[in-house]
């Protein structure tokens, strides 16, 4: 369990890392942003239901995704400690969200009202650039994956993820990297076996 102090000790680190903001700003954040502890396999965020939440991880791990028809889920990314979670685009749009937001493992979080959140990010330019260089990481991000999607085969894609990011894929479940990698869980298998160092 971690202490309220080290958790907001956790959000300062974590939003500073994308840039600069005065102590009174932080200070600003602090008011807003709630602890909640949820164990693994909580919803966060339905898809089809408005935005009403950002999240800070303070220790665990999430994951979006969306249903296909059919059920199918498909992972669109992970986030884990020292990253904001919501479903951005759709409350940049004040849409509801086409996603879903769940704890893949007990997850201790910072939570604010995303109203509360948009407000607070108005009143200080040091905001815009916090959250502009977050977005211009989930786009390189997203670019990525789409090319990843669009060039590489199932294997490839496999094998760049678990090298590039061996510490998340040692805590997923190969059902979940199969969600991710986009592929069914028999094809992961299957790769696997053929490359069985990996």
């Amino acid at each position: 369990m971690v202490a309220v102090a080290e958790a907001y000790a956790a959000l300062d680190e974590g939003l500073r890392s994308w840039g600069e903001l005065p102590d009174a700003e932080l200070a600003n954040a602090h008011a807003i942003f709630r602890p909640r502890r949820v164990p693994a396999r909580t919803l966060l965020q339905r898809a089809g239901e408005p935005v009403e939440h950002v999240w800070f991880i303070v220790r665990g791990l999430t994951r979006m995704y969306y249903v296909a028809e059919g059920g199918a889920e498909r992972t669109k990314g992970f986030r884990a400690e020292g990253e904001l979670v919501c479903s951005y685009a759709s409350a940049l749009r004040g849409a509801p969200s086409r996603q879903f937001i769940e704890t893949l493992e007990p997850t201790e979080l910072l939570v604010a009202h995303q109203p509360a959140f948009a407000r607070l990010r108005a009143r200080h330019p040091a905001w815009a650039t916090v959250l502009g260089a977050m977005t211009e990481r989930l786009f390189l991000d997203e670019e990525r994956r789409h090319r990843a999607l669009l060039t590489q085969d199932a294997a490839a894609r496999y094998h760049a993820f678990v090298t590039e990011r061996p510490a998340l894929a040692a805590r997923l479940t190969q059902r979940q990297i199969a969600a991710y990698v986009g592929v069914a869980p028999e094809t992961l298998s299957r790769i696997r076996a053929e490359t069985p160092t990996v």
